[in-house]
């Protein structure tokens, strides 16, 4: 019988800031794409921070 190949042990701790890390930036760039269509798409500017507003998107964040 031979011995079953296996990858070494690696810290799960690093894999998951990884994937925490990826997911973060993966956040960044949708709701920058969803404040962009918000803003190609509203007729003002006070309306444009409404509808903002309301999908809890905050300018400084994405900037």
């Amino acid at each position: 019988m031979t011995a079953a190949h296996s990858t070494p042990c690696t810290n799960p701790a690093i894999g998951f800031a990884d994937a925490r890390a990826a997911e973060k930036a993966a956040l960044l760039e949708r709701n920058a794409l969803a404040a962009k269509t918000v803003a190609d798409h509203a007729r003002s500017a006070a309306e444009c921070t409404e509808l903002l507003a309301m999908l809890g998107l905050d300018l400084a964040d994405l900037k």
